[in-house]
């Protein structure tokens, strides 16, 4: 999703509304900020337990920027 994705959807929704991430275990995370950009090559692992981008080294020739957002 894009930062232009995502304030389209966000515009729909009351601004009151409060936003969390799922918990580690279980549960819900408050989401604190917007982090930095990162620099991320994207679908890099296959495996279920492990998010699909991964953080970009110098051998990952498409890599792209994003933002990161920041959690309790």
């Amino acid at each position: 999703m894009t930062v232009k994705e995502l304030i389209a959807e966000l515009q729909q929704l009351d601004p009151d509304l409060y936003v969390f991430t799922d918990g580690y275990e279980g549960g819900y995370e408050d989401v604190v900020s917007v982090g930095n950009i990162k620099e991320i090559a994207l679908n890099y692992h296959d495996e279920w337990y492990y998010g699909p981008h991964i953080d970009a080294e110098a051998e990952h020739k498409d890599s792209f920027e994003i933002v990161k957002g920041v959690i309790l």
